[in-house]
């Protein structure tokens, strides 16, 4: 019995330590996730408008901007807005050149919008890529520009984190899967005489799998419970530690434990496992085989 507790104690820690990697991976990504689609909030795409479109070119573009349902905070900046902005970001670095006034010559008036929060982050590349051949061709276009190689750069580490929190749970549940299989195997082997006194005296096979599905069920979900709260307990000490740095990045509220549905999910997926570990376990070794290879041997 106490080599049997102690096995259970050993793969509880295990399946925790596991879990909390699991909680780990997932309050990272999120956190991650968040920040990139915060930093993808203020990506702006602008279109240069050609510099004999006429007042009638000029709404009819304002019109497809607004009916595009992928768009939001559309702007109209003219030419005395974009000098002024201009003037007001350069003022300290060349006095000189900010007080000329052919600038105005050669700043064209653009719109300036922002890709809707509807589209998905690993999405935007694809739609603004899509949004800017379609406005190419639109009569009084003369350039569209979207800070191409970072929305491309945002794109690529937006899909990557995906995949790599992807694999790195499936491999994570694997393991936890093969530890949560040989502790029920182990006490399936353990408790062999028993199960034969069960089989012997007409006991179905439904009771006698009963206590080993409760047992990888129950391991499971505590193991994801500790799990939870070791990464909780990690995440606070992280939060409070790193409070001030957050704060002056303007990150602090933007960073958060995982949502309550996710934990959930995290909880009853490990249930899930155990019950399945539970059921390939019993399926391969408890059908009955105890008793009857001891009856065909005394045969």
């Amino acid at each position: 019995m106490n080599k049997k507790r102690g096995l259970q104690f050993s793969t509880l820690l295990i399946l925790a330590a596991s879990f909390s990697v699991v909680a780990g991976v997932l309050l990272v990504g999120e956190n991650l996730q968040r920040v990139l689609t915060l930093w993808g909030e203020s990506l702006q795409m602008t279109v240069y408008l050609a510099e004999n479109i006429t007042p009638e070119t000029t709404e009819q573009l304002r019109e497809t901007l607004n009916q595009d349902k992928e768009l939001e905070k559309i702007q109209f900046v003219s030419r005395e807005q974009a000098l002024g902005q201009f003037r007001e970001q350069m003022a300290s670095y060349a006095p000189d050149l900010v007080g000329d006034n052919d600038l105005l010559k050669l700043i064209p008036p653009s719109f300036q919008f922002s890709i809707s929060k509807s589209v998905a982050p690993e999405e935007q590349l694809n739609a603004m890529q899509a949004i800017a051949s379609r406005l190419q061709v639109h009569p009084g276009v003369e350039e569209v520009s979207y800070g191409q190689d970072w929305v491309k750069s945002y794109s690529q580490v937006t899909v990557a984190l995906k995949w790599t929190g992807i694999v790195f749970i499936s491999v994570i549940l694997a393991a936890a899967l093969f530890v949560i299989s040989n502790c029920l195997r182990s006490s399936i082997y353990q408790r062999k005489e028993e199960i034969e006194v069960y089989e012997l005296i007409g006991a179905t096979s439904n009771y006698i799998r009963k206590p080993f599905i409760i047992e990888g069920v129950a391991l499971c979900f505590l193991g994801s419970v500790l799990g939870l709260a070791i990464s909780y307990g990690f995440f606070m000490t992280v939060q409070s530690s790193l409070k001030g740095q957050l704060s002056l990045l303007q990150l602090a509220q933007h960073i958060q434990f995982i949502n309550p549905t996710t934990a959930v999910l995290v909880v009853l997926g490990s249930t899930v496992i155990g019950w399945l570990s539970a059921l390939h376990c019993l399926t391969s070794l408890n059908d009955g085989w105890s008793a009857s290879q001891k009856v065909n041997h005394e045969k």
